[in-house]
């Protein structure tokens, strides 16, 4: 009978690898960012470990990819490894370099259950473990410093370490091209953790033994699991080179037909000796159907089932697309944590909110939970980056929603621009606005408002609704229609690299009343209340050089409007931090002048001089700062200085 191509596994390659090549290359021509990793499986499954180990999930991490690697698992022990036989773009690059080889006649046959074949397995498995240890330990994924699709899509531009990358893409090239399947069989850590799922009853009782460890206190319990899991299926591998009860699909060799020509196993991208199995549950198999199309005697058959040829190929679709649906509807916490006694607590309760823009990754997420363990009563939080959500556990005996809503509120002063000579005086109108409730909605509120010409600046205060108050022109004569509008729009579309970015909008207008005036100079001092908060004295040296008779001092001054802006406010403690690494500093503080803000360095005069200060100090090409746990580090320099100032005294 005529043999048939293999028309699907190779549509679905090439398929996906074209449609990398065109994302990528879209992405570069078109300047606009790219989510490499959104489909990878291999990650999903890091960051679901780590959320397993430490309650949270790596900042890169979306549940789309954590899908992605649960519906992978699922489906290897179901059906076999369909990802690897017909979506994975590294198996299509190492099944073309090894035809490649093979035509060149430079291809060196290492025999599947050979002493060479059982040695080189072992890579795998310590790579996997080497990665899920650092993924595990921190919460970051390791697999990018060394992963040579993740170096290549992204032009060897992301997190990757230059020679692990280098290495990778070594090994997939002309590993592939020298020995057949190279990277697949022996390198890659996906394959292991594949055939782990392969090997389903130790999938078990790994899961089986981190629960009993768990319950006997054992401290990183995780860490013995998975090492013990690895070198299980590597002694399972080597030994038995196939599974037994699951995968529950395999190719069936019917011998009364088979003539033992040898054209599948030739054909097998693996070159799985298949003569010698009825049942081909080959560890390597990857039901990609190359025997299949190659039997001219339909030997082979899908569990034994001519109609079956098409289903290992529909049903890598049907699972990819499983994933996606699951990603779009599931979300698992980004953090989860609980602290003090909430064991011993009775009646705790759940706060929901939704919407915060600040909850936008792991980092972000530890910072909110640090923030609420400061709140009496509080018990735990769990964030959703997706959704910008969070859920947080409290006592109602000692506090309530309010006192919640109170910790989560961010108070902001913001000024768009100082009013001129002409305009002597500001209305004062005072709104009532819900859906304000972090930072980020600031943020984003403050965009809306100083986008109506007239306003100079708002202040808000935690209240319900949150009472907002906004500084505006007379003469330009604000209605509560006007403010209503604006404020109450459901998107704020804002400028970025990409062209335009939509923000969705939650504000809503309450109340509106005009409370009367103040001056200019009154509306100056006001929203310098900000910008003195960042004044401070520099305990470490001033306790080396606080002595004013033995060190005397001098005062620098420079003007610096521009710190009334809030990126410059926001990069003005690293600053901060510098001047405070800076010998013979010892406080820097803000004034007033003539409605200018002024900038005061207190300096040891002996030390220091103004061409000094202005070269090294504010002209500086690294600065050095002092990190949260106490270390040091050199930083480009966050903030640009140009009005030179001069020394005036103490």
């Amino acid at each position: 009978m005529k043999r048939k191509p293999n028309y699907l596994k190779h549509i679905l390659q090439w398929g996906v690898l074209a449609a990398i090549v065109t994302t990528v290359l879209w992405a570069t021509f078109s300047d606009k960012p790219v989510d490499v990793e959104k489909y990878c499986p291999f990650g999903g499954l890091q960051a679901f470990g780590t959320y397993l180990v430490n309650n949270s999930l790596a900042c890169s991490m979306s549940m789309l990819q954590i899908m992605m690697g649960l519906v992978l698992a699922a489906g290897v022990i179901l059906f076999s490894k369909l990802f690897c036989g017909y979506l994975c773009p590294l198996g299509t690059v190492g099944e073309a370099m090894g035809r490649a080889g093979r035509k060149l006649k430079i291809q060196v046959e290492v025999p599947s259950g050979s002493a060479a074949d059982r040695l080189l397995r072992a890579v795998k498995y310590v790579l996997l473990f080497t990665i899920l240890y650092f993924t595990l330990s921190s919460s970051e994924l390791f697999c990018k410093k060394l992963d040579p699709y993740y170096a290549v899509a992204t032009g060897f531009q992301g997190e990757i370490v230059l020679w692990m990358s280098l290495t990778s893409l070594v090994l997939l090239l002309l590993g592939g091209f020298v020995v057949r399947m190279f990277w697949c069989r022996y390198i890659c850590p996906l394959g292991a953790v594949s055939n782990i799922f392969k090997f389903t009853v130790l999938l078990v009782v790994a899961a089986v033994g981190a629960w009993v460890l768990g319950l006997l206190g054992v401290e990183k319990a995780w860490v013995w699991v998975v090492g013990a899991t690895c070198a299980a299926a590597y002694l399972i591998e080597i030994v038995k080179l196939r599974s037994c009860a699951f995968p529950l699909m395999y190719v069936r060799r019917d011998a009364a037909l088979c003539n033992n020509c040898g054209l599948c196993e030739k054909k097998c991208p693996y070159r799985i000796p298949i003569h010698d199995y009825a049942k081909v549950k080959h560890v390597d198999c990857t039901m990609c159907g190359q025997c299949i199309s190659s039997c001219a005697t339909q030997a082979l058959q899908v569990n034994g089932r001519r109609s079956w040829r098409w289903v290992p190929g529909l049903l890598a679709i049907v699972l990819f697309l499983m994933a996606l649906w699951l990603g779009s509807k599931l979300e698992l916490p980004t953090i989860d944590e609980k602290w003090g006694q909430y064991e011993q607590a009775e009646g705790l309760r759940t706060y929901e909110m939704e919407g915060l823009q600040t909850i936008k990754c792991f980092g972000s997420s530890k910072a909110f939970s640090a923030k609420m363990q400061t709140v009496p009563g509080v018990y735990g939080v769990k964030t959703f980056v997706r959704r910008h959500g969070i859920e947080v556990l409290y006592d109602p005996a000692k506090t309530d929603t309010l006192k919640i809503q109170a910790a989560i509120f961010s108070p902001t002063l913001r000024k768009f621009a100082t009013p001129g000579e002409h305009i002597p005086e500001l209305d004062v109108l005072k709104l009532g606005v819900e859906g304000l409730h972090d930072r980020m909605d600031m943020v984003y509120f403050g965009m809306v408002l100083q986008r109506i010409e007239g306003v100079y600046g708002f202040t808000t205060e935690f209240a319900c609704p949150v009472d907002v108050t906004v500084y505006a022109d007379p003469a330009a004569g604000i209605t509560e229609k006007q403010l209503e509008e604006a404020i109450d729009a459901r998107e704020l579309v804002i400028p970025s690299k990409e062209g335009e970015k939509i923000i969705p909008m939650h504000t809503v207008l309450k109340t509106y009343d005009v409370a009367g005036r103040i001056s200019r100079e009154e509306f100056a001092q006001t929203m310098f209340r900000e910008v003195e908060k960042l004044s401070g004295r520099f305990v470490a040296n001033a306790e080396k050089w606080g002595d004013d008779e033995q060190f005397p001092k001098a005062v620098y001054e420079m003007e610096f409007p521009g710190i009334e802006k809030l990126p410059i406010r926001m990069g003005f403690p690293y600053f901060k931090s510098f001047l405070s690494c800076t010998d013979g500093i010892v406080s820097v503080d803000f004034v007033l002048r003539d409605l200018v803000p002024v900038m005061r360095v207190h300096y040891v005069r002996s030390m220091w001089d103004d061409a000094r200060l202005w070269n090294e100090v504010f002209q500086a090409e690294k600065w050095t700062v002092r990190m949260a746990d106490g270390t040091f580090k050199e930083v480009d320099p966050r903030l640009k200085f140009t009005r030179e100032g001069r020394t005036v005294g103490e």
